[in-house]
């Protein structure tokens, strides 16, 4: 059963076009990639999921609602959640407040219930050592770690991850990728948009391309990965032969 639709979602920024008719549907318990070079309108399409940007055309729907006039808020309660690609935590505050107070406005929980679900979070996501951290002592990791973990204890039913293996070493990426694969586990649908392909190819079950604003590819990684037109975007690189590189 799809859990998000978009049809022909088009979005404008003066007379730049952004995202070009895009379609796209992700079923539950998913877990799909996305790929693209910069600029191809990837992060606009998850702030159009997200409810932090508006289209000109086209629909956004979730679980059959249709969602284009609803604000960020509103979707997080239906159980959209989301991370950026620079992380965004509340510095002064520990890391366990941060995830604490995701749990009470997006999870809309309260009291010991809140507290509780805070914790779990905290032990999915690998962060127990560092609840009493303040959140803006933590290196990359850790901040990366608890952007999907705030984004994880609004309860969401979709996830959509924005580049939250960039920068971080081939270790680290392989510690995110054992998070993400255990999130998806418990039956959250997830997409990924990641320049490091390897953790895309490792991961998920499916990928999709987008490139000047428009969907090019959409299938198996493999498949998608030796296709011409993504190779194409990426400017020669050869992303089939080198799945290690970061594109």
């Amino acid at each position: 059963m799809a859990l998000l639709e978009l049809e022909e979602v088009t979005k404008r920024y003066g007379q730049l076009l952004v995202t070009d008719r895009v379609s796209l549907r992700v079923d539950e318990g998913a877990l799909v990639g996305m790929v693209g070079p910069n600029g191809a309108g990837k992060t606009t399409l998850f702030g159009i999921i997200s409810g932090d940007a508006r289209p000109e055309g086209g629909r956004v729907s979730f679980d059959g609602v249709t969602v284009n006039r609803l604000d960020p808020a509103a979707r997080c309660r239906m159980g959209i959640g989301r991370t950026y690609q620079v992380p965004r935590p509340f510095g002064g505050m520990t890391v366990f407040e941060n995830i604490l107070m995701a749990t009470q406005q997006g999870g809309r929980l309260r009291g010991r219930e809140s507290r509780l679900a805070a914790a779990s979070v905290l032990g999915r996501t690998g962060l127990e050592g560092l609840a009493n951290r303040p959140a803006g002592t933590l290196g990359l990791l850790g901040r990366k770690r608890l952007e999907v973990a705030r984004a994880l204890a609004t309860r969401p039913r979709l996830l959509l991850l924005d580049e939250v293996a960039g920068g971080l070493t081939d270790p680290e990426v392989a510690e995110l990728m054992d998070v993400v694969r255990s999130i998806r586990s418990e039956g959250v649908a997830i997409v990924w948009i990641e320049h490091v392909v390897r953790a895309l190819i490792d991961t998920v079950d499916r990928l999709v391309c987008l490139a000047s604003g428009r969907l090019v590819a959409d299938g198996a990684p493999a498949v998608v990965l030796s296709d011409p037109s993504v190779r194409e975007v990426y400017l020669g690189t050869d992303v089939a032969a080198d799945p290690g590189a970061r594109t």
